[in-house]
Parts: C-alpha cells; sequence; structure tokens
C-alpha cells in the first residue's frame, strides 16, 4: 500500500501531508476467560506523528498512517481460590489489577474525505493498528503463599498491594486493531489545518501471556480516542 500510494502522490506532491496529533483516550479491556472479570475503564493518551498520502487526483481519498506512542489503562480480577490454614475453609479473593500499558503503534488506515465546505472537510477512517508493547505497569494484589494443600489450593498468609509492579513479561507483544473513526479538519490557511475527530480502536488480539486458572488468560483491549492534531 505505501509502494502504490507513494506513486499515486508523486502526480500531486502538495497533497502530501505530515502532522501531529495529542489524543486522550479511555480504555477498558474484555475478557475471554471465564476466572477474570473486566473491572471498568481508566484514561489515557496518544501523542504522534501523522501522514497522509493522497489516493486519485481530487485529493477526498487517502491511504492516512503515522507513528504513535499510545498509552491505554486496562481493569481486570480474578476471583482467587484459597485457604488461610491447613485444616480452614476454603475462601475466595477478588484480586484487582489495574495496568498501564505503553505501545509504538503504526497504523495503516484509509480516509475519505469530502468537498471543502466553507473552511470545513468532513471524513470517515478506517483501517487496522499494529501496537508493539514497550512498557507495562500495574498496581495489582498479589498473594504471599506458604504452601498448598494436597489438591494444590495455596496456603495464603497475607495479601500485599504492589504499586507500579513491573509486568511486561505477562503482556503479549503484538496487539492487532480495527481502527473506526470520523471527525473535521478546519483549513486555517494553505495547507495548515485543525484535525478533531472521534477514534474507537477494537484490539482483535489476546494482550495477556499468562496462566490463570490453569488455562491461558484471554482478553483484548480497546479505547475511545479524543483525537486532536495538526497538518502543516
Amino acid at each position: 500500500a505505501l509502494i502504490g500510494t507513494t506513486s499515486l502522490s508523486a502526480q500531486d506532491d502538495a497533497s502530501v501531508r505530515f502532522g501531529i496529533k495529542l489524543s486522550p483516550n479511555m480504555g477498558f479491556v474484555k475478557s475471554e476467560t471465564k476466572a477474570l472479570k473486566a473491572n471498568g475503564s481508566g484514561l489515557g493518551y496518544t501523542f504522534g506523528l501523522l501522514a497522509e498520502f493522497p489516493i486519485g487526483a481530487n485529493g477526498n481519498y487517502r491511504f492516512a498512517t503515522g507513528l504513535n506512542l499510545n498509552n491505554i489503562t486496562g481493569k481486570w480480577k480474578e476471583d482467587y481460590t484459597y485457604v488461610d490454614e491447613v485444616a480452614g475453609p476454603m475462601k475466595t479473593k477478588a484480586l484487582e489489577t489495574d495496568v498501564k500499558l505503553q505501545y509504538v503503534e503504526l497504523p495503516l488506515t484509509i480516509k475519505l474525505m469530502t468537498n471543502e465546505i466553507g473552511y470545513m472537510r468532513y471524513y470517515g477512517q478506517v483501517g487496522f493498528g499494529n501496537a508493539f508493547n514497550i512498557r507495562a505497569k500495574a498496581d495489582m494484589v498479589a498473594p504471599k503463599v506458604a504452601g498448598s494443600l494436597t489438591d494444590g489450593t495455596p496456603i495464603v498468609t497475607e495479601f500485599t498491594e504492589n504499586k507500579g509492579e513491573d509486568i511486561q513479561s505477562d503482556i503479549a507483544l503484538y496487539k492487532a486493531s480495527l481502527i473506526v473513526g470520523a471527525g473535521m479538519e478546519y483549513n486555517f490557511s494553505g495547507s495548515t489545518s485543525l484535525l478533531v475527530g472521534v477514534t474507537y480502536n477494537n484490539g482483535f488480539t489476546n494482550i495477556l501471556n499468562f496462566d490463570v486458572a490453569g488455562s491461558k488468560a484471554k482478553a483484548k483491549a480497546h479505547y475511545f480516542e479524543l483525537t486532536v492534531g495538526v497538518f502543516f
């Protein structure tokens, strides 16, 4: 796609655009494992570079890409079964985890724009996000295990709250997503435009890399984003 759109844009180099964006987001996790449950949403942000290459002569259709640094939040809880003494009764506690994930993302999207109406143009956008995890920190409740029963049930002496725990080994390296967005652009002068839009990033690959209740944990990360950018 990059090769094709670059050759097409050679007919109209003035329509190749570059810009920057800063976008707050609200992220949440959907679990596909029975032992894990979603536990609310959290705020994050994205910033990065924008690049657009025209497809065709009028510039209404564009290949839109860039390079983003995504900071998203996910929250989940695990129903943890344990005993606090050898002959004690079975107990269950919800272990809550609040993660902050950082990704480098390369979006590959198609942007469809209207003709200019006054100083405004409106657009719709759809495509794929390719993200690579570079950091994962978590605030989490963890058990202190002193042993286990013959059936494998852990004997827990206490639960501790860990802040800023590095859990990058528990997070999958690659995350793919579907990107859907819409918005508008206001032209100030020449090629300088303000971009405002709303984007939904729907993850469709598993972000977790650990086992829970004897099976591989599965969850997908999603977020809504208010996109604010400037093209130069």
